[in-house]
């Protein structure tokens, strides 16, 4: 599943503009202050390219928490604050979703009974169900607003949310290289400078 390089291009901007406005090059921030700052810049620029999903609105609720934030998150997200703060609906698809899984479930079921036991069947369903619970419960406390979701709404949100971090991941990658090899460049043109100082002074 390919991000489009809009999706790139407005995540970058908003981060920089989160960067910008939180002052994460400023020398009075602490390590741990700006690592924060820059979390919080990333997080609200990518739920701003993404625009309104049931994962983003998850996301900002769990950022709002610190009221610390919502300066950044408002000069972040912009308009887009007010409308993403608001609690999330219930998707349509959810009841549909459980419809689906249940009959799904019921048919797999019904061909067990045909191939195997009735015990067999029964222990290893059991199983089965036991696992897929607690992966959803795992995956419900990793993706942001997932314990409101089930189903095929859980998964889809998981997916999606899956290829914007790594977008984000990527975006961040690319900045890093453009801040060492600026680094390098300025470090390299100090050095000249100072060889140059030098040999005029002898």
């Amino acid at each position: 599943m390919q991000v489009p390089n809009s999706f790139k291009l407005a995540l970058l901007k908003q981060m920089l503009l989160g960067f910008q406005l939180s002052a994460v090059s400023s020398n009075s921030m602490s390590f741990h202050e700006r690592k924060n700052a820059i979390k919080l810049s990333a997080d609200a620029a990518m739920v701003f390219a993404r625009g309104s999903t049931r994962w983003t609105r998850g996301l900002v609720a769990s950022l709002s928490k610190n009221r610390n934030n919502e300066d950044l998150l408002r000069g972040i997200l912009g308009k887009k604050y007010e409308r993403l703060s608001l609690p999330c609906c219930n998707s349509w698809k959810i009841p549909r979703s459980r419809k689906i899984l249940k009959r799904c479930l019921g048919l797999c079921s019904r061909r067990k009974k045909a191939t195997g036991t009735q015990h067999d069947v029964k222990s290893s369903s059991t199983l089965a169900r036991r696992l897929v619970k607690k992966r959803i419960q795992v995956l419900k406390k990793l993706l942001p607003g997932g314990e409101s979701m089930e189903g095929f709404s859980l998964l889809d949100q998981t997916l999606d949310y899956a290829v914007s971090l790594k977008a984000q991941v990527d975006v961040m990658r690319r900045l890093l290289k453009i801040s060492k090899a600026s680094n390098l460049n300025l470090h390299l043109k100090e050095e000249e400078e100072e060889e140059e100082e030098h040999a005029q002074r002898h």
